[in-house]
């Protein structure tokens, strides 16, 4: 017993004479950061994310050089001014030639600086979808008259529109093209609110009631199973962790208020998941 309370003191004289402290260690409390850092990761999603970013930074640039009054290239100079413009955390320079089947830099004949354009390619690309976009006039019409069926008060601003119009597949004039277009359907307040005209009841079936349909007769799943089912896939290489199919399986039983059904006893929470899963479906 003293031979222990002699290391002790030894080991304490020795900790104090050079210095050291002992720490504990805290205990860590879950919070949004955590949370954020120990997520399962999508390889799939992040990489798709990534190209959807680098698209649209293309199309910004597109839509800049359009605006352009002397010809449609523009030199690599003032495209560096575009960098806080477009938010990017490369160089221009570097951006531009990381994709030369985008954007073809070439010398002026005249003033022998470097100036960037768009390749042919691209150009044909851009013309084609809007020529598709023309096409497909019909279905941004139903786009555009299920958002309005699942909205609050039957409106929206056109402004909201205008953040989601290449998602629903809109051209850039469609307050002219579809929304004046089409009186009959829809109805401008204030020049920045639509509304519907009249309330077609054949789009008040959702895109997943199809689809149950068929899962209930091609697959012979019960009713119970698949009254509220959604359509779920993994992809490669998602981590699973455990129970956490059981707890989907639960959660695909939940019965909720549906986003066309106008019900004063709605829960918002229900009511919200659905519309979200309805706007993904809208989307083309």
């Amino acid at each position: 017993m003293i031979v222990f309370k002699t290391l002790r003191k030894h080991t304490l004289s020795h900790q104090i004479a050079i210095g050291e402290q002992r720490r504990w260690k805290k205990k860590l409390v879950e919070s949004a950061q955590t949370r954020l850092e120990n997520r399962t990761r999508d390889s799939k999603l992040d990489k798709l994310a990534t190209k959807l970013k680098t698209l649209k930074t293309i199309l910004s640039i597109h839509q800049l050089l359009s605006t352009r009054k002397r010809g449609p290239f523009v030199s690599v100079q003032l495209m560096s001014r575009w960098k806080n413009i477009l938010a990017l955390n490369v160089h221009m320079g570097k951006f531009i030639h990381k994709y030369p089947h985008v954007f073809h830099v070439f010398t002026h004949p005249l003033k022998r600086n470097f100036c960037c354009k768009l390749t042919a390619r691209m150009k044909y690309l851009l013309d084609l979808e809007d020529s598709v976009i023309k096409q497909c006039e019909f279905d941004a019409v139903s786009r555009i008259k299920k958002l309005l069926l699942i909205s609050q008060n039957g409106s929206l601003h056109v402004h909201a529109l205008r953040l989601i119009r290449r998602e629903l597949g809109l051209p850039e004039d469609f307050r002219e093209s579809i929304l004046g277009k089409y009186s009959s359907d829809f109805r401008l307040v204030d020049l920045e609110i639509v509304e519907l005209a009249n309330r077609d009841e054949n789009l008040g079936d959702a895109a997943v009631e199809k689809w149950r349909e068929n899962e209930y007769e091609e697959k012979w799943l019960s009713e119970f199973e698949v009254k509220f089912a959604f359509p779920i896939n993994f992809p490669t290489g998602f981590e699973i962790g455990k129970g956490f199919r059981e707890k989907l399986k639960n959660w695909q039983r939940l019965p909720y208020i549906k986003p066309y059904e106008r019900k004063q006893n709605s829960h918002a929470l229900e009511r919200f998941e659905q519309e979200i899963h309805l706007v993904i479906c809208l989307k083309i």
